[in-house]
This record gives C-alpha cells, sequence and structure tokens, in this order.
C-alpha cells in the first residue's frame, strides 16, 4: 500500500504522516517513510538526521538507485535516459520492503529491520536561482513506480504541500492521498482545490480528507459543509502531542487524546485505494504527455519506446 499526506503548509500533514508510520509501526507491518517535502519535516520527526549527502536527489544517489532500478532493461537506453514517468520493464529491478533490499540498504535509514526513512532533500545553495525542487522529486517519482510494498508493506510519504503534486506524476503513483484539513478557509481553499483536480486527473477516489485541530462539531460541520465530503478521520488539538513536540520528542501515537483516528485511516485504504489497473493506464497516460514535450525530446530523444506493449 502507497499512501501520501498532503495539505496546506502548516496543516500537521508531516506530523500526520509520522503518527501513520509509527502506528503501522507498532503494528508490525513493513515500512518505508519517504520525506518529499522540501522543509523536510518527516525524516526529524521520525529521529533521523537527513543530511545533503543521504539525501535521493544529490546526483551520486539519483545514478547509484537509477542503475539498480534499470538493472538488463533493454527499453531504456542507460540511466541517462531515464526521466521521471520511465515505467519499469523486463529486466528492471523493483524495490521492496526487505532490509537488504540494495536501495533500503544503502538510501535509507533502518528505526528496525521492518521500517526504514529516507529523504528526498531541499534545497542548496548551489541551487539558488538555477533550482527546481521539482527537479528533484524525479528520483521519487522513479522510485516510486518501481517499488512493489508486497504483502503488509507501507510506503508513507509526506508530500510537497498544496497541489503541487500535479506538476508531475506523483498524484497517480499512490493508493490513497489523504490531505490534511484545518478548520480554516485557507486551508479548505487548498483541500478542495486538491479534490477538484483529482478529479480532473482521474484519481478523485484515491483522495480522503482529515481534519486536523477541529476543536468542536461547528469546525467539523464547517469542514464537511465546505468540501462536501466527511473526514475519515479528525484530530482535536492535541495538548499532549503539543507538549510532546516542545520538549523535541517525536511524536507518538500514545500522544494523541484518541488514537482511534489513525486506525480510521488505515481502514479506509484497506477498502478505498486507485486500483492497480486504473494507475497504471494513468502512469502510461502521463509518460506519453511527458514524452511529447520538446525538451524531454532534446534530452533523451524518443523515449515512448520505454512502455511495454
Amino acid at each position: 500500500m502507497k499512501i501520501a499526506f498532503t495539505g496546506k503548509g502548516g496543516s500537521g500533514k508531516s506530523t500526520m504522516a509520522a503518527l501513520f508510520v509509527q502506528h503501522l509501526r507498532a503494528a508490525g507491518h513493513r515500512v518505508l517513510a519517504v520525506d518529499a517535502d522540501v522543509n523536510v519535516h518527516l525524516a526529524p520527526l521520525l529521529g533521523v538526521t537527513a543530511g545533503a549527502g543521504s539525501a535521493l536527489s544529490h546526483p551520486d544517489n539519483t545514478r547509484r538507485v537509477r542503475t539498480h532500478l534499470l538493472g538488463a532493461n533493454p527499453l531504456v537506453d542507460g540511466v541517462e535516459h531515464f526521466v521521471a514517468t520511465t515505467p519499469p520493464g523486463p529486466g528492471s529491478h523493483l524495490v521492496t520492503l526487505d532490509a537488504a533490499d540494495p536501495v533500503l540498504a544503502g538510501h535509507a535509514t533502518a528505526l528496525d529491520e521492518r521500517t526504514h526513512v529516507m529523504h528526498v532533500g531541499t534545497y542548496e545553495a548551489k541551487d539558488i536561482g538555477s533550482g527546481c525542487y521539482h527537479g528533484h522529486l524525479a528520483i521519487l517519482e522513479n522510485l516510486l513506480s518501481h517499488l512493489d510494498p508486497a504483502g503488509d508493506g507501507w510506503v508513507v510519504c509526506d508530500m510537497v504541500a498544496g497541489t503541487d503534486a500535479f506538476a508531475n506524476s506523483l498524484h497517480a503513483q499512490f493508493d490513497v492521498i489523504v490531505v490534511v484539513a484545518e478548520p480554516t478557509p485557507e486551508s479548505v481553499s487548498v483541500a478542495k482545490r486538491y479534490r477538484e483536480l483529482a478529479a480532473a486527473a482521474g484519481v478523485a477516489d484515491a483522495v480522503a480528507i482529515v481534519g486536523n485541530k477541529v476543536a468542536d462539531q461547528v469546525d467539523l460541520d464547517y469542514l464537511t459543509r465546505e468540501l462536501g465530503v466527511a473526514p475519515i478521520a479528525v484530530l482535536g488539538a492535541q495538548t499532549g502531542l503539543r507538549r510532546a513536540r516542545q520538549a523535541g520528542v517525536p511524536p507518538r501515537p500514545a500522544d494523541l487524546d484518541d488514537p482511534s483516528a489513525l486506525a480510521a485511516i488505515e481502514a479506509h485504504a484497506a477498502v478505498r485505494s486507485l486500483p492497480h489497473a486504473q494507475r497504471a493506464t494513468l502512469m502510461r497516460s502521463l509518460h506519453l504527455k511527458l514524452a511529447g514535450k520538446g525538451w524531454v525530446k532534446a534530452a533523451h530523444g524518443d523515449v515512448t519506446g520505454q512502455l511495454v506493449g
């Protein structure tokens, strides 16, 4: 299962993602947590130091990961011809959540044998005036499309804030996308726009709303009325969680007044997720769309042949 957390910046999406990772970890699932926010908050919330040298978007790491993913796939003419939507093909290596997997062993921090943390990276001084974070995310797109959680495995991603996921293929890469919304006009506007774009992109069924910082029934009614759908889970002010964060302690489900919200998210994902066939069709369409871009043709040639069949 691949699940992403997004929403307006400051809505609590990173904290929610960290809590959900710990919830799954306590239940004994295999978990890969991926910090894909330019602000890099999820990794520290899980007690992991995220340095530039260990970022997936570091050029050396990107090349190593792509070289492994490529394997013996004859449809891709070397790692230089990987684009963000390059799919797995014959001879490709899929990434698993086994601790011995080369990508996990070389590019993730292990919290324990079954829980690993990766981070995409952020802007560095050298990127000033010439970098775009969307370019950093291409290696995440490659990783997700070549990743097989299998069985009880979960990939939990703290996504870029707002609607940035629609600038690339990330909106089509997950079984479930949780939009964390506060009962404020600003947060609601982001959640509403996310739902609109998801419908236009064909992933409406993958999107779920989780209410955060909901003080009372008036707040809950506001979210439901404005978004046109009831949240699948709701969290209140969470004084215990705030005290833990003020003390510099990573958030834990036990810090919540009512941790059942995390179980509700897991239960929702079990019955309402984007079907594999639908996701594959979307990814194929997005690859062809990217392949038609002039800059892709100039840099990589015709990449339509990377598709199987």
